[in-house]
């Protein structure tokens, strides 16, 4: 276990609970491992593929696959290409683990549309944003919603 998840308590050397600070620590990188995982499962879905086995939100993935279901059928399907990078804030109550945390990821979406007959026509380069509700125990995106971002400034 690593030092900063350790609190030793004086007297009978036995471990507290985890501080505060290691809590919100240990969610932040939930979170963000769950959002990876999220944004991963939606590159498979807009290529046409299954969510992967691991994915941390089954019942949204499901609804996801439902509504890209008509643009899938005609046999087109999307090369996915979320960029290097991306901007992920979260906001909430990290101790309280009953109520859900709003997380926003921004990234340049730079994925190109390939038609049935094989054809790749690239889409025009946009900013989008991921806005995310994130249940904390057990951490999992409970909704999302995807918009363009039309002021780059915040």
């Amino acid at each position: 276990m690593s030092g900063w998840r350790m609190a030793l308590r004086g007297g009978r050397g036995t471990a507290d609970p985890l501080s505060d600070h290691a809590v919100r620590e240990q969610r932040l990188d939930n979170i963000k491992d769950t959002i990876e995982q999220f944004t991963y499962d939606l590159g498979l879905l807009i290529a046409g593929h299954d969510a992967s086995s691991g994915s941390t939100a089954p019942d949204l993935t499901a609804q996801l696959q439902r509504v890209l279901l008509p643009f899938l059928d005609v046999g087109d399907a999307m090369r996915p290409d979320f960029g290097a990078f991306g901007d992920l804030r979260i906001e909430g109550e990290l101790l309280e683990a009953s109520h859900p945390v709003l997380a926003t990821l921004e990234f340049d979406d730079r994925c190109a549309r390939e038609t049935a007959a094989g054809r790749v026509v690239p889409a025009r380069g946009r900013r989008l944003r991921l806005t995310l509700h994130v249940a904390l125990d057990p951490v999992r995106v409970v909704d999302c919603a995807v918009s363009d971002v039309t002021d780059r400034r915040g």
